[in-house]
Parts: structure tokens; sequence; C-alpha cells
């Protein structure tokens, strides 16, 4: 994939767990989505995750993003452009 600056942004909510960022990460890495920026810092209510990945259109992203509401350790997700993100399905507030 060749990299034309389009990335899709998620971010994640998660559990205040010693293993949470790696659980997320290993989501990441099992369905092969380039990852070009991330952030994780505690949280209130846990971990703050930001994910930038290259963009794999709609349907890989829309994959990704149910993957990661299925990780236990996530608690909450919204994704999309960085210009404007739409919560994921499943997500708690």
């Amino acid at each position: 994939m060749k990299d034309d600056g389009k990335r899709r942004l998620f971010l994640v909510g998660a559990a205040d767990e010693p293993d949470a960022l790696m659980r997320v990460l290993n989501v990441v890495t099992v369905l092969q989505a380039r990852l070009r920026r991330l952030e994780a810092e505690p949280a209130v209510d846990g971990l703050s995750i930001r994910l930038e990945i290259d963009d794999p259109g709609d349907h890989k992203a829309e994959a990704l993003a149910r993957r990661l509401e299925a990780c236990p350790v996530v608690t909450r997700l919204a994704f999309g452009w960085r210009g404007g993100l739409a919560p994921g399905a499943g997500v708690t507030t």
C-alpha cells in the first residue's frame, strides 16, 4: 500500500489493566493495519489510546473497529478521518 497521506484515526478508551495497550495493538497487528502514529496516556477511567493508520478502505476500517469493540479491555471507541469522528456502534460513554 502506498502512503498517500490519508489516515484513519481511532480513539480508544481501555480499562486500567497492565496489558491493555498490548491487547489493543494485537488487534491492529492481526488485521495487518499499518500503524503510523500511536499515543497512549493514563486517563481518569483507564487508558486513552490514539491510533493513526494508513487508510485501508471503508470495509477494513469498519472491520478493525468491530474487532476493537470486541476486545475485552476496550471501554469506548470512536473512529474516522482526522477531521471528523464517528462513534463505534457499541460505544459506552
